[in-house]
């Protein structure tokens, strides 16, 4: 036996020897997964807005770098890559929590005072102190081993530029003469030069100056990097330009963002500082914002068998009550048709001046019973998700009742065994020893195989699933990593489809954008419920997230031999990868792009009192004649166009947009704060990311005119009756004018319906509600009511959402007028302005404590329940008895504080005549989305029928062969009593085009169209800027008017006037309806229709 076996031991190995090393070496079976590309989106006509480009990937795989045995040698492959990414300058996945010579304020004082972060400070440092060229110079070579990664400052610049589209052909080196920076002999310098403005004597060096231009987003990012921080603080230091600023060596991010989100409540709820505790912040901040909202909600939930159980707050508050052993003083009464909730008094008398849900609120108050109630199981979700609608995200975990970022810490620390209570120094120094990584190696380089270990633990069990490290790596970094694959087992550079945007910022809000899946709602539903692997791009907003499941595809695999190299010598069998399913949206890109010149042009010409310049007739801005300059902060605006036949979206724009080819592979952290202004307490400065169409709902003005005019007519109005423009009615000593008064004791004479759409004239809309005619006494045959008003928003669809699919974010649904939450509002303005405010006007020599400050505010507030209104003398003898100066005036404030009390906000409180009357012109309590306002112009044109907005067209299957859904298209008409009333309203829409505020725009137009301009207020005064706000400018407009096709709404903020809004509708229905091109012989397209 023994015989046999060595025989056949000698024939493997000394016979067969060879072939059976070669198989050995070359058929290592291996498995290649293979990314299905993203399905694409176009619009209507099949122009191309998202699809997918190839990109050289940088892959872990998991599997095989796991399998080795020697943790010296993974350590060693980990180090080798984060080397040849750093040296190149790479971007790569890096989420790894301890932190490197972050830049941070002296003391907490410091970050009260300032509004901007440690970081934006020093960037507007070395602007102003033209820092850059000195910092371009800075280099680091480790001192201690010559192996360590170099690091060139302006590698990182160059890098910022490249990723914004530029062709950098710039080289650097450093040698023993330290840091040269060159161009690249191998391409036309001059020729580059010339096609981006350098000039033709300019270095390097001085291009690359020359083409940052000071771009905060670039600096931002050459900072982006502990070693690029520590020289420009060294330089900073050395120019004594620091002051308050100092660098913190280590730190972890959970703390630092910690930190923030406290500071930034501590600026907005006075009961909230660095002692208090998370359960106690959220109760304080629902206390704050959300209460009225939480009370008057009922909640539908639906349990595992689909059965539905209802939550009402409030009577969950009154049980409290009631298990306290006291009597509520209020009682409600649920609706259940439409889930609302009605409260009353118990006692009509001692509370017939204030609202219930103030006297229910203040009961609770009173007896304690507040922390209990917001924080019951039942209610803390609800009251969760009301503050988040409310504009507050207090980052607070209601599970764990902890701030978000120290649950996250303490799930990290738990991850890695490492022990509680350790500093991020300590913590280093203890994953050092966890991950058995040379002590010899720098802070920096350890760092980076942490960072890269930290992407293999959050792959989890699909360790056969590759992880994608670095994406859009350039041909040179690809070829070093190539060079040294031998040494990197688990390696490898795979061409991956990446999501694109050819267009840009197109259409940006509407597609929506990507990212890697991070919260936990996420995690759990794309992680655990439909298998995706933790380190997948996912939709995060838009039509990206709302199709997530249609757009992904399914992922192939291919098993095949390799070699020793990993080269693939045999393919044995391939699951092919099949793309998502392709998008097909109603919007036309040419349409979209016109649309979004347009308002831009349009900001920008306003903002310097320009000329907006057309072949249908240049358009001259004015200025704020007020502050005598131009409206400079008109920096913001949104225009939507939809198919009045059909609810199809035509076109949705909002500027600024934002580029979503920066989130295809996972924003950078430095990219994602350039979409956020520095100064969060300006609530107008730009917001690329906010899609105001369907994000923010504004006071209409007068584009609400015709919903009001449709109101009186449903009533019996006689659209020819003429009535009789005195001017401005009075109700006391308080005066409300038509604006030609206000602006000149002008008055427009009698005026039928369609003149009074036409000249915009309020008295005409006054006199409607007051049914006669004040000045006068002649009556006006009706008496429009507030309910009737109501009834017709509600009718046009201003109340209810329109149905675009978009989840993320939410369309808000605007609101129409309701007079019972109009003292709740008042009280909640009035309590903001004393927070933000109160403290300026305490007497000189009165020292009051916050609890006493706080104490004060609630006496104030409560004025507004007082059976009896206070007048102005006992609103001074109040104030002044608490040791507040009543008759103080702070910069930019016109009033002392009683006359701001008194007239601003006690007058206002309760629902009056006046109120009814606001409404009617388009002010006061109602504000509507720019989506919904153009659908409601939609359906005034069309006949009476709301649609549903879509801006889907249909889906179908990667390769177009198969329809799997059709856009869904629903409309239901509106009940009137008679159709032929929107005729009247739409007739006197035309005369604002043709003879009115809006024939400027339209004198020389080929079409009809139909219109209406409108100015929308906003008082206060901007915390940033300090002065008062301009009021916003809103058009609508459709056309052609006699067989309407396209609906269009524009609002500016900031704006000015109306009509400023005019050019772009104009610009967008001239696109629309194909007149801006011409045959050969110079005829517009509907001439030659016609002639046909």
């Amino acid at each position: 036996m023994m015989l046999v076996l060595s025989f056949r031991l000698a024939t493997l190995t000394i016979i067969d020897g060879d072939y059976y090393r070669d198989v050995s070496d070359n058929k290592r079976l291996k498995e290649i997964y293979v990314t299905a590309p993203r399905g694409e989106i176009r619009d209507r006509h099949g122009r191309l807005l998202a699809g997918n480009k190839p990109s050289f990937t940088v892959q872990i795989l998991k599997d095989e770098l796991m399998n080795i045995k020697d943790k010296d040698k993974i350590n060693m492959t980990l180090l080798t890559l984060a080397r040849l990414l750093e040296e190149d300058g790479v971007i790569y996945v890096d989420d790894f929590p301890i932190e490197f010579n972050k830049f941070k304020y002296r003391n907490e004082e410091i970050y009260n005072i300032e509004n901007l972060t440690p970081e934006d400070k020093v960037i507007d440092i070395i602007i102003s102190n033209n820092l850059l060229p000195q910092i371009l110079d800075t280099y680091y070579i480790n001192p201690d081993y010559k192996e360590h990664y170099q690091f060139i400052t302006i590698n990182k610049g160059i890098n910022a530029l490249e990723s914004k589209g530029i062709d950098m052909p710039i080289k650097t080196e450093l040698n023993s003469d330290g840091l040269t920076v060159d161009f690249d002999n191998n391409k036309d310098i001059d020729l580059w030069k010339k096609s981006h403005n350098i000039n033709n004597g300019a270095t390097a060096k001085e291009a690359v100056i020359t083409l940052i231009d000071n771009d905060k987003n670039i600096i931002r990012k050459i900072i982006d990097h502990p070693i690029s921080r520590q020289l420009v603080y060294n330089i900073l230091k050395e120019r004594n330009l620091a002051n308050d600023l100092v660098l913190e060596e280590y730190s972890l991010t959970f703390d630092e963002e910690y930190l923030q989100t406290k500071r930034e409540l501590m600026k907005d709820f006075k009961n909230i500082n660095f002692e208090t505790n998370a359960k106690d912040d959220f109760v304080n901040i629902v206390s704050e914002t959300s209460l009225n909202s939480l009370l008057e909600k009922v909640v539908e939930n639906k349990d595992a068998k689909g059965n539905t159980t209802k939550i009402v707050p409030a009577k969950i508050l009154l049980n409290k009550i009631e298990e306290k052993g006291l009597e509520s003083p209020v009682t409600i009464e649920v609706n259940e048709e439409n889930n609302t909730v009605l409260f009353a008094h118990k006692d009509k008398k001692l509370f017939s001046e204030e609202n219930p849900i103030d006297t229910l609120i203040n009961f609770a108050k009173k007896e304690n019973l507040l922390k209990d109630f917001i924080t019951d199981d039942d209610i803390k979700g609800i009251a969760q998700e009301v503050t988040l609608n409310n504009g507050v995200n207090p980052k607070i975990s209601i599970s764990k009742w902890k701030y978000v970022s120290l649950v996250n810490k303490s799930d990290w620390f738990e991850k890695y065994k490492i022990p509680k209570g350790k500093n991020a120094k300590e913590t280093l120094s203890f994953l050092i020893d966890y991950f058995k990584i040379d002590n010899s190696l720098s802070k920096y380089e350890a760092r980076s195989i942490m960072s890269l270990y930290d992407q293999l633990d959050k792959q989890g069990n699909r360790a056969y699933q590759p992880i994608n490290i670095a994406y859009g790596i350039k041909d040179s970094t690809v070829a070093k990593i190539e060079e040294n694959l031998m040494g990197m087992p688990g390696i490898q550079v795979s061409i991956e489809p990446v999501r694109y945007y050819p267009e840009g910022e197109t259409a940006a809000h509407l597609l929506g954008y990507l990212g890697k899946i991070s919260q936990t709602s996420e995690i759990e539903k794309y992680v655990k419920e439909k298998n995706y692997s933790p380190n997948d791009i996912i939709g995060k907003t838009g039509i990206e997230e709302k199709f997530e499941s249609e757009l992904r595809g399914k992922n192939g695999v291919k098993r095949v031999e390799v070699d020793a190299l990993g080269n693939t010598t045999n393919m044995l069998n391939e699951e092919k990868a099949v793309p998502g399913n392709n998008i097909y949206l109603t919007i036309d890109s040419k349409l979209q792009k016109v649309a979004e010149d347009s308002l831009k042009k349009a900001l920008e010409e306003i903002q310097k009192g320009g000329t907006f310049e057309s072949k249908w007739g240049n358009y001259k801005y004015g200025i704020n004649k007020k502050n005598g300059r131009p409206y400079v902060n008109a920096t913001s605006g949104s225009v939507v166009a939809i198919d009045v036949k059909t609810g199809e979206l035509l076109a949705l724009a909002n500027y600024p947009a934002y580029d979503p080819n920066l989130f295809s592979t996972g924003i950078s952290s430095t990219d994602w704060k350039s979409l956020f202004p520095e100064n969060e307490k300006d609530l107008l400065a730009p917001r690329p990311l906010y899609n105001i169409a369907i994000q923010t709902a504004v006071q209409p003005g007068s584009t609400f005119k015709p919903v009001t005019a449709l109101a009186a007519l449903e009533k019996g109005l006689d659209p020819n009756k003429t009535i009789r423009d005195m001017g401005y009615v009075q109700f006391g000593n308080q005066k409300m004018g038509c604006w030609l008064w206000n602006s000149n004791r002008g008055v427009h004479g009698p005026e039928n319906l369609y003149d009074a759409l036409r000249d915009s004239c309020n008295y005409y809309f006054y006199t409607l509600a007051l049914g006669r005619n004040q000045r006068t006494g002649e009556p006006v045959g009706m008496k429009l009511e507030i309910e009737d008003i109501m009834n017709m928003c509600k009718q046009l669809g201003l109340n209810d959402k329109t149905g675009i699919e978009i989840d993320i974010p939410k369309e808000v649904s605007g609101g129409v007028p309701n007079p019972q939450g109009k003292i709740a509002t008042t009280k909640t303005l009035l309590k903001r302005y004393l927070n933000n405010n109160i403290k300026h006007y305490i007497k000189e020599g009165v020292d009051l404590k916050d609890d006493e400050i706080k104490d004060i505010i609630d006496e104030i507030v409560s004025w507004m329940g007082e059976e009896e209104p206070l007048s102005r003398g006992e609103v001074i003898r109040r104030l002044d008895k608490m040791g507040i100066d009543p008759e103080k005036r702070l910069s930019g404030e016109r009033e002392g504080l009683a006359d701001k009390i008194k007239y601003t906000y006690l007058n206002q409180a309760g629902w009056n005549i006046m109120d009814t009357l606001n409404i009617t012109i388009g002010q006061g309590q109602n504000a509507y989305t720019p989506i919904q306002m153009a659908n409601y112009i939609a359906t005034v044109s069309n006949g009476g029928y709301r649609h549903k907005v879509s801006a889907i067209d249909n889906i179908k299957n990667h390769d177009n062969s198969r329809t799997i859904m059709e856009g869904e298209r629903k409309s239901e008409r509106i009940k009137l009593n008679d159709y032929e009333n929107l005729e009247h309203v739409k007739l006197g829409m035309k005369k604002v085009s043709t003879e009115g505020s809006a024939r400027r725009l339209f004198g020389d137009f080929p079409v009809t169209v139909a219109s209406k301009t409108g100015t929308a207020q906003k008082s206060g005064i901007n915390p940033a800027t300090g002065e008062t706000y301009d009021d916003y400018a809103w058009f609508v407009a459709f056309g052609p008017y006699e067989d309407p096709e396209i609906a269009v709404a524009v609002v500016l903020f900031q704006g000015g006037s109306g009509g400023y809004a005019g050019p772009v509708a104009r610009e967008i229905i001239a696109e629309y309806l194909g007149l801006n091109n011409t045959d050969e012989k110079g005829l517009l397209p509907f001439e030659i229709e016609l002639a046909r």
